[in-house]
């Protein structure tokens, strides 16, 4: 989905280059196309991951790839017809305004998709083919605007839409329901927001700073290329090409780092290393030399996507992990869209070569600010895998999650809420929201259908499972008999340490089979 989403995308925009080229817009023009490309991602990244965490991933993506199909569609009529820059400027801009939930949707819907266990592995895979397509996909556009039409750059980007969808619906786990929605006013109730994720500030400054470097570079790398190392204008495609080529060599080695109990290294690393090579281009004259700087720069931002990722994968709460990425996706759009635009006021004020030099020396800054609070974070990361070990020890002792990995079983047990519950309590409602599931830790409950007593539950049994697994509302009432304690895991995460399993535990659907036979 990755290769056929950057080529597209980098297909659209040589051939929306062109055509505001064709139509003169001037300086301006390309100013309002700049702003129209990143302003939606950039405003509307939250409303678009909250949508992503009310609805159907899977359902979501194919319609927003299927309208952004129809988009492109559109786009190469107006640019046939000859219409002006308005009517092509507004369509771009409802493709991006439709572009704004994708994102969120696809990243929180990975640790569906691949397992506790896949998803440094699935990150690092990601991250890098993002990288090489952000070269592979301008010269493909090239190409064809030079030996075709604009227009077809445009149907061709349509196609790569159209193919996304399929390649999205054919991909069941994203289907999962994503937010838990409980509004019958039981036991458990639990709202969650984005900022409660431990670590979102000051990963989020690290991202606004990282693609502010990464706005820059639209225009650094431009001017460099042309007035310092004398490639002209094609030596642009060269050094992202270089960029790309770190980002490929990089792959093997981010999922381990991005595993290491030292990320708070990582990702300080990961800056400098990205600032040096930075600093070196405003000096360089070989263009040998800035492709080995920009290949250093390219594994730099793979191993920082990939650990910023997984970080808050693991430590956001599934049920908002839609907001969180929104969240950092209008950051990162955000502070893309800031480099580009204060990028010739710095060039401006301190030639090239300074202008280099300044946005190293930012970056460098906010690796050293930053290395405090990450180290905190890993520290309370590390406490946290301390709470939560018994919690994972006791989870893994119960059938219900015979074959989990221990990786799996601490991220269900970090996400783990102890309820008290007094005598009278009712737990869940016969017909209502299925949404998590609950492991008895102390007391008595009973389970009742139509007021008949089906089922009597008591330390280590689980009930909630059937609604989760079959996608169906509540098939009993749960109430407490004496006062006791229970164990609640949210619905997705209890689904997704199933996912890690290789197949359903028997005892789980033993027990769900006696059940249904009860009722």
């Amino acid at each position: 989905m990755e290769v056929v989403s950057g080529l597209g995308d980098g297909v659209f925009w040589v051939g929306f280059v062109a055509l505001l080229f064709r139509l003169d817009v001037g300086a301006v023009g390309f100013g309002v196309a700049v702003a129209v490309r990143l302003g939606p991602r950039a405003l509307l990244g939250i409303p678009g991951g909250a949508i992503a965490d009310r609805l159907d991933r899977r359902r979501l993506l194919v319609a927003l790839d299927l309208g952004r199909s129809a988009c492109m569609v559109a786009l190469a009529v107006l640019a046939d017809d000859g219409s002006g820059a308005a009517l092509p400027m507004l369509v771009v801009l409802v493709a991006y305004v439709l572009a704004a939930p994708y994102r969120p949707a696809l990243t929180a819907g990975l640790a569906t998709v691949a397992g506790e266990s896949g998803l440094s592995t699935a990150n690092a895979r990601i991250s890098t083919v993002r990288q090489v397509m952000t070269f592979v996909g301008p010269l493909v556009g090239a190409a064809i605007v030079q030996w075709s039409t604009i227009e077809v750059a445009f149907v061709v980007n349509a196609a790569t839409f159209a193919v996304s969808a399929i390649l999205v619906g054919s991909v069941r786990a994203l289907s999962a329901p994503s937010r838990a929605r409980r509004r019958d006013g039981s036991v458990g109730d639990r709202p969650s927001s984005p900022w409660a994720t431990p670590g979102l500030l000051v990963v989020g400054s690290l991202v606004a700073v990282m693609y502010g470097i990464r706005g820059s570079e639209l225009v650094l790398y431009a001017l460099v290329a042309e007035d310092q190392l004398g490639l002209g204008g094609a030596g642009v495609g060269v050094l992202a090409g270089a960029v790309g080529f770190g980002a490929l060599a990089a792959m093997p080695l981010a999922p381990r780092l991005a595993d290491s109990p030292r990320t708070d290294l990582m990702l300080g690393a990961s800056l400098v290393f990205t600032a040096v090579p930075f600093a070196l281009l405003g000096i360089v004259r070989s263009p040998i030399v800035a492709c080995l700087a920009l290949a250093v720069v390219g594994a730099c931002v793979v191993v920082f996507e990939v650990v910023s990722v997984v970080l808050l994968l693991r430590l956001a709460d599934h049920s908002s992990l839609g907001l969180v990425f929104g969240l950092i996706g209008s950051i990162s759009n955000g502070g893309k869209l800031l480099g580009a635009v204060l990028a010739p006021v710095v060039v401006a004020w301190v030639g090239v070569p300074g202008a280099f030099v300044v946005c190293a020396a930012i970056t460098l800054l906010v690796a050293v600010v930053s290395a405090a609070p990450l180290r905190r974070l890993r520290q309370v990361s590390a406490a946290e895998q301390v709470r939560v070990r018994p919690v994972a020890v006791a989870l893994g002792g119960l059938p219900l999650f015979e074959g989990a990995s221990s990786a799996a079983l601490q991220r269900l047990a970090s996400v783990v809420q102890e309820v008290p519950c007094a005598a009278g309590d009712i737990v869940i409602r016969q017909g209502a929201i299925a949404d998590d599931l609950f492991v008895v830790r102390d007391g008595e409950f009973v389970a009742t259908v139509d007021g008949r007593q089906v089922n009597e539950l008591r330390r280590d049994d689980w009930f909630g499972e059937i609604g989760l697994l079959q996608q169906r509302p509540r098939t009993a009432t749960v109430t407490a008999r004496t006062a006791g304690t229970l164990w609640r895991l949210p619905g997705q995460a209890f689904l997704d340490a199933l996912d890690d399993v290789a197949a359903t535990p028997a005892n789980l659907l033993d027990e769900m089979n006696r059940r249904l036979q009860r009722l």
